[in-house]
């Protein structure tokens, strides 16, 4: 897919003329691989990195690239690391009509700062996709099945159930009824499989009874948003203290401890995975960045990639906050 004129795919959105577009893909079969092959697995896994992306950091990045854990299943069953099939970075345009700070980045912009974002993912990736490698016919080279998206919904288990819904008509659109009728059983083409990627500061938020109406309304939510009944989706949550912050870490643990006791009284245990994503970069944020630029530090360049840096220098964002 080309990359088009943002303000009219955001301007869809703010009018209610569409919930989900994409503004770009690293080919124009994604979610689905790049070459066709005949036998697709039943099930499409897709990670989507839901940010504000203002702007995008290493951390980011960094969380973009991480292989899913295994299921118990899988882990019986699989010797080598699992990839996800595709994976989506995500905005939510809600709030896009809001007042920004003089010198933050538009919508417009942070959608061109996720697209550089990625390219760079899609790069750093290559390396570390067995199973997408795998499912590829032997002569096909692999290529990078990264997309951007913007969304008009605020709450993950709203995502969750919209992009579903995108994803399987955009899967039966680019398979055709003729192939979904001659490769798959009972004519069902693949099912889009999520796994919502976020910081601990996130989670804190997903499984706090004041977000919601009440704490039964709490978890008829997150039973519909992470239950094999409901849309089966899947958290992977960042630690975002380093290892060397001794006082920050007993915090970390004890948010990790809580949020997985909680989750594993309303929903299977697998379905919340906590991982490290980097000494370094489980330390950067894009309010860091901010802040750093707005003093004049040189500091925010470390924390963000070559090409988001020039973009940033070339726009002068962020110089007040």
């Amino acid at each position: 897919m080309n990359d088009m004129n943002y303000t009219a795919l955001l301007k869809r959105i703010q009018q209610g003329l569409s919930v989900v577009e994409l503004v770009h893909t690293s080919h124009p079969r994604w979610p689905l691989p790049a070459h066709p092959h005949p036998f697709p697995p039943p099930n499409l896994h897709v990670s989507v990195l839901d940010s504000s992306f203002n702007p995008p950091t290493l951390a980011h990045l960094a969380l973009a690239n991480t292989l899913p854990p295994p299921t118990p299943a899988e882990e019986a069953s699989t010797p080598t690391a699992q990839d996800f099939d595709a994976r989506l970075l995500l905005l939510s345009v809600r709030n896009a009509d809001k007042q920004l700070k003089p010198g933050d980045a538009t919508y417009e912009q942070r959608v061109e700062m996720m697209i550089l974002l990625a390219r760079d993912l899609a790069r750093s990736h290559a390396r570390s996709v067995p199973a997408a490698r795998d499912a590829l016919p032997e002569a096909a080279p692999h290529e990078p099945n990264v997309a951007v998206a913007i969304i008009d919904e605020p709450t993950f288990v709203g995502k969750s159930a919209i992009l579903r819904d995108f994803l399987s008509k955009r899967i039966l659109e680019i398979l055709g009824p003729a192939q979904v009728a001659s490769a798959f059983p009972n004519n069902s083409p693949p099912t889009p499989k999520l796994t919502f990627l976020m910081g601990t500061d996130t989670i804190v938020r997903l499984f706090a009874p004041r977000y919601y109406a009440d704490e039964q309304s709490m978890v008829a939510a997150l039973r519909r948003f992470l239950s094999p009944e409901g849309d089966d989706s899947r958290i992977i949550c960042a630690r975002r203290i380093s290892p060397s912050v001794v006082p920050a870490i007993a915090e970390e643990e004890r948010i990790e401890v809580e949020m997985s006791e909680f989750a594993r009284k309303i929903i299977p245990v697998h379905k919340l995975s906590f991982v490290d994503i980097g000494e370094r970069e489980c330390t950067y944020s894009s309010s860091e960045v901010r802040e750093s630029l707005a003093k004049g530090d040189e500091g925010w360049k470390d924390m963000v990639t070559p090409s988001i840096m020039e973009y940033i220098t070339s726009k002068k964002l962020y110089t007040s906050v």
